[in-house]
This record gives structure tokens, C-alpha cells and sequence, in this order.
């Protein structure tokens, strides 16, 4: 069903705190009669808004690393196989900083102590890092180590956070998940990606199963949106490493120049597709929320994870396409940059139904289309596909502007009514 929403984007405006009236932003997570004399003990954000720190922003620094280092896997795999045991060593990285976001979101510590532990944290996805091209060889245990030390210094943090109120949850299951990925480093290689994989589907499904344990929770409606949008911003600065690299590695004649240039304009208008409009409607969405938590799960947890692995592969596919521009690519190469965007434009429904009950037709058709080019892309040269995918993206943004500044009603596909306020 196609609604008309007179509401729906909210413009790009800088992720800004309002003047500090001296109230609390976000309220205690701790009840209020608390059951141990522990939780009557733990602080929780007393202050009014929470800005990144400092700290934050270094520990984002390893993690592009990581993205780098698993959309080159990507790249150089042979098959669809390659592909997924790639796809698969992001998992761990993405729950550690994941918890780290949401467990940090509110919490009152002393500036030294927060940045021991994140510096702590970052040190062991460092270590993840540069395991990552020999995870399925000599590195498995030493992959699986680092990401078990890293659960272990998250738990500590989360039993500040108040998070183990309850006996099981999302928190307590992953802690349990770092030793399953140690021990699965030493199966041998064929054994140790099936074991890695049911360990990636556990802490996937759970929570799903159990978030609503976790409801209680409450959450800085400045600080949260800008740390998962500052994780947009390392994943596309993937794109611009690939193509840059591209473009330092091989000569700057005729089609290659113009590779690079339209697979530039493609990285401008992925960005602009989610931070012209999209950035400040999760943060009005987290702010308006019945229950945020549904949606810290949801857009955040799931639907972020969903934007990023598709700025990985239309990173590694935007690469070869710079490196080869007139090459035919085949089989999984072919179909990388066209998946990447059209999962990354259908990440856009997902998010906002969650949010507020309905797609964005605009969006939804722009998917679909993305998907209709990646069809058709193994029998045209590289650029060709790029060239349309950037031409789409840039058309999207474009008609997307013209249309709210024209104070048109938004078309949406409505589903159900959301979990915040439209």
C-alpha cells in the first residue's frame, strides 16, 4: 500500500546538541528501587548530551583498518565461497564496536578510565586486523584471541553499564561467544569456517531473541546516531581508498580516467544518499522512540551492519572496475558493485520501516533498479555498470532534493506504524 507522509526527512543538519537547560538527555538505566546494592551504586549519564570523544574517534581508526582489510579479501576472492568466509571475519568486528558504542552510550566514567578501555579494545581489533588474511590458515587462534579479549574487556565495561541485570541476554551470550572463536581457531581451516559460522548466526539471531531483555535500556539520542554515522563515513572512505589505489597503480588514459572519475561521483552520492536526509532522521527517531532500544537493535544494529556490507562490496566492485574498466568481469566480480548498491539503497527501506512504519517509494524503486543493473551486468564492460549505477544514485539524490524543497508529500509504502514518531 502506497501512503502519503507530509513528514518524512528531516534536512542535513549538523548532529548538534540543544542549549543545556542542566536536565538529564537520557534517564538512569538503573531501576528505581534497585534490587543490589550494586545497581544503586552505578552511575548513569547524569550530564545532558554525550559528544564523541577523542578516544572514540582513534578507536575508529583501527576499525578502518579492518573494513580495508575485509573488503580486500573480498576483492581477491576466487568465488562466492571466498566471498562469504570473508564477509564472515567482519561479524566479530562489527559486535565488538557495536557493544562498545552502546555500552560507552551513557556511561559515567572518569576520562582516564574510559580511555584505557577503549584504547584496550582497540588493541585487540588491531590484533583481529592483521589477522584477517591468514584467519583461515596460521591466525585462526590468533583471530579468535584478540576477539575473546576483546568480549572480555566489553563484559567488564557492561557490568558498569548495569548490563548483566538479568542473567541472560545479548551481552552475556556474546561474552560466551570470544572463547567459542578462540577454540574454533584451532580446527583445522575446512572445519573452522563452519564452526565460525555457527557462532556468526548465534550471536546474529540473539538479538532478535533476546533484545527484549534489554528493553530498560535508555540512550543518548545525540551521541548514538553519530557514532553509527561516523561508521558510514569509514566504510565510505573504503570506496575511496580502492578507487584511489586504482588510480595511483595504473596510467590515467581515456576510460580509465573516466572510471575514476564516475566511480568518485558514485562514493559522493552514496554518502549524500545517507546524510543529506537519512542522519537526522535516526537521530528524530531514536529522540521519539516508545521503546528505544527496538530500534538501537533494529536500524542501528542490524540495518548499519546491512549499509556497511554494502559499501564493502561495491567498494571491492568499484576497485576492479577502476583497475579494469573495460574488462568483462564474470561470475561473483561481475556482480559485486551492482549488490552493493542495490543492497545499500534497500537498507534505506528497512531502516525507515522500522522507524516509522513505511518505505520511501523513491527508494524502494531506486533498489530495485540497482538490482536490474547488476542483472544485466556481466555482459558489459566494467564501466558500463558503474556509469549506470553512479548516473542512478546521482538521479535518486537529485529528484529526492528537488522533491522536499518543493514541499511535495513523500510517497511511502506503509507496513506498519513504526516505532517512532513520523
Amino acid at each position: 500500500m502506497v501512503a502519503v507522509a507530509t513528514q518524512n526527512y528531516y534536512e542535513d543538519t549538523p548532529i548538534e546538541p540543544g542549549a543545556d537547560d542542566g536536565t538529564a538527555d537520557i534517564e538512569a538505566d538503573v531501576d528505581p528501587a534497585p534490587h543490589t546494592p550494586y545497581q544503586q551504586q552505578t552511575p548513569h549519564s547524569p550530564h545532558a548530551v554525550q559528544r564523541v570523544t577523542w578516544a572514540e574517534l582513534f578507536f575508529d581508526l583501527v576499525l578502518v583498518f579492518a573494513v580495508t582489510q575485509v573488503a580486500h579479501e573480498v576483492s581477491v576472492g576466487a568465488g562466492w565461497a571466498d566471498l562469504g568466509r570473508s564477509l564472515l571475519l567482519f561479524v566479530p568486528f562489527w559486535w565488538a564496536w557495536v557493544g562498545c558504542t552502546i555500552v560507552f552510550n551513557g556511561l559515567v566514567i572518569s576520562a582516564t578510565r574510559r580511555h584505557l578501555l577503549l584504547l584496550a579494545i582497540a588493541g585487540a581489533a588491531f590484533v583481529m586486523s592483521i589477522s584477517v588474511p591468514g584467519a583461515y590458515a596460521n591466525r585462526g587462534v590468533l583471530f579468535g584471541g584478540a576477539y575473546c579479549a576483546a568480549r572480555i574487556m566489553l563484559a567488564f565495561t557492561m557490568r558498569m553499564r548495569g548490563a548483566f541485570r538479568s542473567g541472560l541476554n545479548p551481552f552475556t551470550v556474546g561474552l560466551g561467544a570470544g572463547p567459542a572463536w578462540l577454540f574454533a581457531g584451532f580446527a583445522p581451516a575446512d572445519v573452522r569456517q563452519w564452526i565460525w559460522l555457527g557462532i556468526a548466526l548465534i550471536e546474529l539471531s540473539v538479538p532478535i531473541v533476546l533484545g527484549h531483555r534489554l528493553d530498560y535500556m535508555q540512550f543518548d539520542a545525540s551521541h548514538l546516531p553519530e557514532r553509527f554515522g561516523l561508521f558510514i563515513i569509514i566504510a565510505l572512505g573504503e570506496t575511496l581508498v580502492g578507487i584511489g589505489q586504482g588510480g595511483t597503480l595504473h596510467p590515467l588514459k581515456g576510460v580509465e580516467a573516466v572510471a575514476l572519475f564516475v566511480a568518485f561521483l558514485l562514493s559522493c552520492g552514496l554518502w549524500w544518499t545517507y546524510f543529506q536526509y537519512g542522519a537526522s532522521a535516526v537521530e528524530h527517531a531514536l529522540r521519539t522512540a516508545k521503546v528505544p532500544a527496538l530500534l538501537v537493535r533494529s536500524s542501528f544494529s542490524y540495518g548499519h551492519m546491512s549499509f556497511v556490507i554494502g559499501i564493502i562490496l561495491a567498494a571491492a566492485g568499484m576497485a576492479q572496475a577502476v583497475a579494469e574498466p573495460k574488462a568483462h568481469l564474470q561470475g561473483m566480480h561481475a556482480l559485486l558493485l551492482g549488490s552493493g548498491v542495490s543492497l545499500y539503497l534497500a537498507t534505506f527501506c528497512y531502516t525507515r520501516i522500522m522507524m516509522f512504519g513505511g518505505a520511501s517509494f523513491f527508494r524502494a524503486g531506486a533498489a530495485l533498479l540497482a538490482i536490474i543493473i547488476t542483472v544485466f551486468s556481466p555482459g558489459l564492460p566494467a564501466l558500463a555498470p558503474l556509469a549506470m549505477l553512479a548516473a542512478l544514485v546521482i538521479a535518486l539524490n537529485a529528484f529526492e532534493l528537488y522533491w522536499v524543497d518543493a514541499g511535495r508529500p513523500l510517497l511511502v509504502i506503509k507496513v506498519w506504524e513504526g516505532a517512532a514518531e513520523d
